[in-house]
């Protein structure tokens, strides 16, 4: 047994040597212990991706694993499933972020696999920068990313910006359904000098025109800064923003349930920062009336007393850029099967499906069944699952999924790929969404009967969650004219 230890330590000292001597004789270390997996290996913190500037919390981590050929670098997520930091290599470099508000001190988790296939593992700490937790109020600003882009928001009556009677009723009810709305406009509108057009309302800065547009957008980030940009990425405005008194159970204004708090800008840099006939007067304290993930309303009151009919100015803006933040509320919601349309399962052309955004929602479909009807339909496919009429699965911002059935998966977003998993566009979806273990409800793709663990993400908002799936790939048989999929979700906690 000594022997043995002694050819092996040999062995391993000329692999890790820093001269190794050339030998008439080659062999290969067939096993490696755990507790030797790490010997030797040298790790060193960056602040940056190049390593240059090291950094004792620094989250690009270069590593050097001298005793193995190639291992496998992970993490634990919250399910118990790997994120894979580095694969195939012994050296490098990792990049490790935890999530917003995370413990700084993390393990990370070497895998090797010896030649006789065993698998053979080590950890160790590393103390690495985490963001910290954000303010409620800028969580729903901003996200969890730190940034959020918002467009104008068209669901009340398409109507962006406008006037309305201050403070007659819950601002809530306005916010959503506007109540005591009195008149509005589409974004193409505002700065139109055309008959209906409302650029008397401005300063004439026509240099500011392209906010007028329902692809115009602004970008909030949690370091207090605010721009808005035209359609194609141009810089109109730039400022600085705070929120100020904010509550969530909202503060009264002429016996009604009015506003959450203050939105103060640096500069008139909202979007089409005008009071409505005001005659150019810009504005930069608002009311805010919504900010949920989705929806951000702002009112600007001026003189106007609450329960007279005077006239205020609205602004309404909406994001679908935090998906996480709609889908969890910034740590758990439920969602329930959508009947509110009628057909919550089945199928629809594939392109006119996925591209549909909102129209999702309520149309775009052939055929489909409410959920009271889905029990014979999970019959039928055989899947077995009581995920039919009343089901629910909750959804979790560390990525769990748990079902009403009992049943529990995890789900990855991958915001990035925005081409739909047919293959016949790019950069028309929100996304993917993928799921393992028990996934979303009823995962059973319709005239397919096989189930999927990979959806396009069609439409998301604080209340709708509208997933698709091809059932024939561009460049196949298709048979149905890209028959597709759809599943239709309602948030119900």
């Amino acid at each position: 047994m000594k022997k043995s230890i002694l050819l092996f330590a040999v062995a391993l000292g000329m692999l890790t040597s820093c001269d190794p001597q050339k030998d008439d004789k080659s062999f290969d270390v067939t096993h490696i212990t755990a507790d030797a997996l790490l010997n030797g290996a040298e790790f060193s913190q960056y602040a940056d991706a190049e390593c240059t500037t090291p950094a004792a919390d620094g989250n690009y981590i270069k590593f050097n694993c001298p005793n193995v050929s190639a291992l496998t670098i992970y993490y634990l997520k919250p399910d118990g499933s790997e994120g894979v930091l580095s694969t195939g290599k012994a050296g490098g470099v990792f990049n490790f972020v935890p999530k917003r508000g995370s413990d700084p001190n993390q393990t990370v988790y070497f895998r090797y696999v010896n030649q006789d296939g065993e698998a053979v593992e080590a950890s160790r700490q590393f103390t690495v920068q985490v963001a910290g937790d954000l303010a409620p109020e800028i969580k729903l600003l901003v996200s969890d990313e730190g940034k959020k882009v918002w467009k104008w928001d068209l669901s009340a009556n398409e109507q962006a910006w406008g006037n309305m009677a201050y403070a007659m009723g819950p601002g809530e009810e306005f916010a959503l359904a506007a109540a005591n709305q009195w008149w509005g406009c589409v974004p193409e509108a505002l700065w139109s000098k055309e008959e209906g057009g409302q650029y008397g309302h401005t300063d004439g800065d026509d240099s500011k025109a392209g906010e007028g547009d329902s692809n115009a957008y602004m970008i909030i980030d949690e370091d207090g800064k605010i721009a808005t940009y035209d359609a194609s990425g141009k810089v109109l405005r730039s400022g600085t923003y705070s929120i100020e008194n904010y509550t969530p159970d909202r503060i009264e204004v002429g016996g009604n349930p009015w506003h959450l708090g203050t939105f103060k800008t640096s500069e008139p840099v909202v979007m089409f920062p005008y009071k409505i006939n005001g005659g150019g007067t810009t504005v930069t304290e608002f009311q805010i009336l919504q900010l949920t993930p989705g929806k951000f309303t702002l009112v600007y009151p001026g003189d106007a007393a609450a329960g007279s009919w005077a006239e205020a100015t609205f602004w309404r803006f909406a994001s679908t850029s935090d998906v996480v933040g709609c889908l969890t509320d910034n740590g758990e919601a439920t969602w329930a099967w959508d009947d509110d349309n009628g057909l919550c399962w089945g199928n629809g052309g594939y392109g006119g499906f996925v591209y549909g955004g909102v129209s999702s929602v309520a149309g775009n479909s052939w055929w489909g069944v409410p959920s009271s009807d889905l029990g014979e339909q999970i019959s039928s496919y055989g899947y077995g699952q009581a995920d039919g009429a009343g089901a629910t699965m909750t959804l979790t911002s560390d990525g769990l999924i748990k079902k009403s059935s009992g049943g529990s998966g995890s789900y990855e977003l991958d915001l990035e790929n925005k081409s739909d998993i047919g293959g016949y566009n790019e950069g028309k979806t929100l996304g993917r969404f993928k799921t393992k273990g028990d996934g979303i409800l009823f995962p059973v793709r319709i005239n397919a009967g096989t189930t999927t663990d990979e959806f396009d993400i069609v439409y998301v908002s604080d209340n709708n969650f509208v997933l698709s799936y091809p059932n024939y790939p561009a460049g196949g048989d298709n048979a149905s004219w890209m028959e597709g999929t759809f599943w239709r979700f309602k948030k119900v906690k």
